[in-house]
């Protein structure tokens, strides 16, 4: 089935909702996998692997590890980067702009893929921005030019001796000698549509309907002329 660029976003922030992710989260997450279908990356595909670890993940906290001027270290306890990702990104920035170059590492986490979309955002003002991590048959690396929304993707076998690996990702910011002016952000074509597996797409709108079964219960219990519980 084809859906838009705007069906994709509002589904998908729905469906986040649905599963217990504050507002911001929702926002945050629903817009990067938006970015990975404009880019041609099938955000949709990417977030299908997810769903089925995403919902009880939604109140866990992530770790702070260790912060210094130019490092941010986070613990994600097996969890989606979705859920630190406009935050972690922000602070990273933020140092690399003052020190001209910051690091940022996140550890046990998944969905990384989907962090590109707000590397891409740094990228855009200014920074180099290199991307590392690896799963058990490949490692990648992404790499944004600064200026560059789109990052060049390469991925390399492993070597057959791995026999375990952290599933995390390591980001580099780097900002240039020479400073680029910015440029206006531009976005590939969308008046066609995207595909997207219309199996997957019932799963996230089962999700969203979540906060219709939500609202009704409470409802139920705060409905007009119910009175409150101090009554």
């Amino acid at each position: 089935m084809r859906v838009s660029l705007n069906e994709i976003q509002v589904m998908c922030r729905k469906a986040f909702e649905g599963m217990g992710f504050a507002p911001g989260d929702c926002e945050d997450a629903a817009e990067l996998v938006g970015w990975l279908h404009v880019q041609g990356l099938d955000g949709i595909g990417t977030l299908a692997q997810a769903l089925d670890y995403l919902q009880g993940e939604a109140r866990q906290p992530f770790t702070l590890s260790y912060e210094d001027s130019t490092l941010l270290v986070l613990e994600a306890h097996g969890q989606s980067v979705l859920r630190c990702t406009a935050t972690a990104v922000e602070l990273v920035l933020d140092k690399a702009v003052r020190r001209g170059q910051a690091l940022l590492q996140i550890h046990h986490c998944h969905n990384r893929l989907l962090l590109l979309g707000y590397l891409s955002k740094a990228a855009e003002r200014g920074l180099h921005v290199q991307a590392r991590w690896e799963d058990a048959r490949q490692r990648h690396l992404a790499d944004f030019s600064a200026g560059e929304q789109r990052p060049v993707l390469r991925s390399d076998a492993q070597p057959v001796t791995v026999e375990a690996f952290e599933q995390g990702i390591t980001v580099l910011f780097t900002r240039p000698a020479d400073p680029l002016p910015l440029l206006g952000s531009t976005q590939p074509m969308t008046n066609q549509g995207f595909s997207v597996n219309e199996g997957t797409w019932q799963r996230l709108k089962q999700l969203s309907d979540l906060i219709l079964v939500e609202s009704t219960e409470a409802s139920r219990r705060h409905g007009a002329g119910g009175g409150s519980d101090a009554d």
